[in-house]
């Protein structure tokens, strides 16, 4: 009976979560008003001084939503591992926009501070460690609320994603990619608050600290072979081509740009990796960018933010992404032809132009999630903007023998 009642449990699940994918929510804005729930503790442990620590989160809800069976996307900040906060501005952006969308957000807290000593290698990658720990017990803490304690913020336990940027993005990768084998001999965990191996001390015993998919931000790992065929968790990356404290290829991590600390293998190598393996992910260069792209720059926010969300909601509604941003006209790459627009990066207000003429042609401006901005008919070169924030849009082009797609960045 009990086996019965499981089977029917999760074909119920499984319908919801479908019914729930019309084809805009998890990949546009849904919601306008969200609920956050601030420092609820998922768990404590001690800190690298021997004091007790509690582990808190806050946890965003949309407001209005009938659904009771949500993905969740558990975020985690930056900060070196020397602080941070789950309420910095690295976050906290990402977690309301992802809310919007109707997922269930937790951005937590987890130990930071390092020990310091001549050489920072050992006590770095214990801080990490103690990181990890702290994520997986976080993980547990929701699907233990769902089983046992009437799933408070009405999550699915089987639909739990995870990211970051920066050291959130170091923490979620080693969560999913470093096996308790492939531990580095110098990185033992005998130091205060490491008990418990990779699952860790820090509460919620008992449960699955697995996760379906992560993605990272100006991350890295200490070595890309631990990605190998076994690891099953998919990633979405992006990185800056110039990012000059976690290096997008392989390299040393220098603290404060004069401190040596260990070597590690950024986004470049990770993604190489991924692909020798057949590790399913999309991969994001932003050229030119520093660290954390999209901090201060919105048109790499707006397209960082349509990769993530597009790439967990394959998994949410079984569905295909490519990793591009064709799907916005909902047409198929083989349907798309080239046109060039200049100028771009564009001044808002500013008329943007067609290198080809165009001839009684169709033109439609969305946003990064679809909605629609201008819909014009063209004879000649030059198309109108309106006044647009500054961020990323798409120009459709549409004659009667082609269609074709563009980037635009508004300044």
């Amino acid at each position: 009976m009990k086996k019965l009642l499981l089977l029917l449990s999760l074909i119920i699940m499984a319908f919801t979560v479908n019914a729930q994918c019309d084809g805009s929510r998890y990949q546009s804005f849904v919601f306008s008003d969200f609920t956050v729930t601030t420092d609820i503790e998922y768990g404590s442990n001690l800190d690298m001084n021997g004091d007790q620590e509690s582990l808190l989160m806050d946890v965003y809800t949309p407001n209005g939503d009938t659904e009771t069976s949500r993905p969740l996307i558990i975020v985690c900040h930056g900060g070196y591992f020397l602080g941070g906060d789950k309420g910095e501005t690295d976050v906290v952006p990402l977690c309301e926009d992802f809310v919007k969308m109707g997922y269930v957000v937790a951005s937590i807290n987890y130990r930071v501070g390092v020990e310091l000593l001549a050489s920072l290698q050992t006590p770095y990658g214990q801080t990490v460690m103690r990181a990890v720990q702290d994520f997986r017990a976080c993980v547990r803490w929701f699907r233990k609320n769902a089983a046992e304690d009437g799933n408070t913020y009405g999550i699915n336990p089987d639909l739990i994603f995870a990211g970051g940027d920066s050291a959130g993005g170091f923490l979620v990768l080693h969560h999913a990619y470093l096996d308790e084998n492939e531990l580095p001999s110098w990185l033992t965990l005998d130091a205060t608050g490491l008990t418990g191996g990779l699952e860790g001390d820090s509460g919620n015993p008992g449960y699955s600290s697995d996760v379906k998919a992560i993605y990272s931000v100006a991350g890295a790992l200490g070595d890309a072979q631990w990605i190998d065929p076994t690891d099953n968790v998919p990633a979405c990356l992006t990185h800056g081509d110039a990012d000059g404290v976690v290096t997008i290829d392989s390299g040393t991590f220098v603290l404060f740009g004069f401190i040596d600390v260990t070597d590690i293998e950024g986004s470049n190598p990770i993604a190489e990796q991924m692909t020798s393996v057949g590790l399913q992910h999309c991969y994001e260069i932003n050229e030119g960018s520093g660290h954390v792209p999209y901090l201060g720059n919105d048109a790499v926010y707006d397209s960082t933010l349509y990769l993530i969300s597009h790439f967990f909601a394959q998994f949410v509604c079984d569905t295909e992404y490519a990793c591009d941003y064709s799907t916005l006209a909902q047409i198929e790459e083989t349907e798309l032809v080239t046109f060039e627009l200049f100028p771009n990066p564009v001044k808002s207000g500013q008329p943007i132009y067609s290198k080809t003429y165009l001839d009684k042609t169709r033109v439609v401006i969305t946003d990064c999630f679809g909605r629609l901005i201008s819909d014009q008919n063209i004879r000649g070169y030059e198309i109108s903007l309106p006044t647009l924030s500054t961020g990323m849009y798409f120009v459709e082009i549409q004659t009667s023998e082609s269609r074709s797609v563009s980037r635009i960045l508004v300044e």
